[in-house]
């Protein structure tokens, strides 16, 4: 039977990506999204102290909207020595007008932000992703789940800046020991892997 879920973004980016991770989970899945309810975008506001307390908010503010188990999600990137790192954006963009930026001036800054960690590092230090999951159901049930991508962020680009996530021109991942922007399509989805089975774990729950 086809199971249904719900995803609590309207980011097109991050739409695409569950999209293709959960094709990887192996799950016969559709996905809905808000732009396909008609449903009006709702900002959070995520003042959790954990990852998974924001992927909860995130996923009860479109609680009682639709009739379907809602999939949201929190990332945060650690770097050794520095623990989670804090609202990069904010700390990027210095109190610049994010609006009046172009995405290439955004990922520029940030691009830097992470350079400069890694130099104050000697160049080379130890970091992951971190993210946590979140399914609720109808019935206001949670389940969770969580996945950690080790990689090693450098003071080096190894490619072309990744628009929504400059930080992949910088690391070098754990799993494939290739930097992320040189990835094949399958070593994309070693790296991913600790995502996939994340969601597999989620999906097992009856939907």
């Amino acid at each position: 039977m086809r199971k249904k879920i719900f995803l609590a973004t309207q980011n097109e980016g991050k739409i695409e990506r569950f999209k293709d991770l959960i094709r990887h989970t192996g799950f016969d899945v559709e996905v809905f999204t808000p732009l396909d309810l008609k449903i009006e975008d709702i900002e959070a506001e995520e003042n959790g102290k954990t990852l998974a307390e924001n992927a909860e908010i995130k996923a009860r503010a479109y609680f009682g909207k639709v009739a379907m188990p809602i999939l949201a999600n929190d990332t945060g990137f650690f770097v050794e020595g520095e623990g989670l790192v804090d609202a990069p954006k904010r700390i990027a963009l210095a109190g610049k007008n994010e609006q009046t930026l172009t995405k290439k001036e955004i990922g520029k800054a940030l691009l830097e932000f992470w350079r400069k960690i890694a130099k104050k590092h000697g160049g080379k230090v130890d970091a992951a992703w971190i993210e946590a999951f979140v399914l609720l159901d109808p019935d206001g049930t949670i389940h969770t789940a969580d996945s950690k991508r080790e990689v090693i962020l450098t003071d080096q680009e190894f490619g072309e800046t990744h628009i929504q996530m400059p930080v992949r021109a910088l690391y070098i991942s754990k799993a494939t020991n290739k930097p992320a922007v040189q990835h094949t399509q399958k070593e994309e989805q070693l790296e991913m892997k600790p995502i996939i089975d994340a969601l597999s774990r989620l999906l097992t729950t009856p939907l």
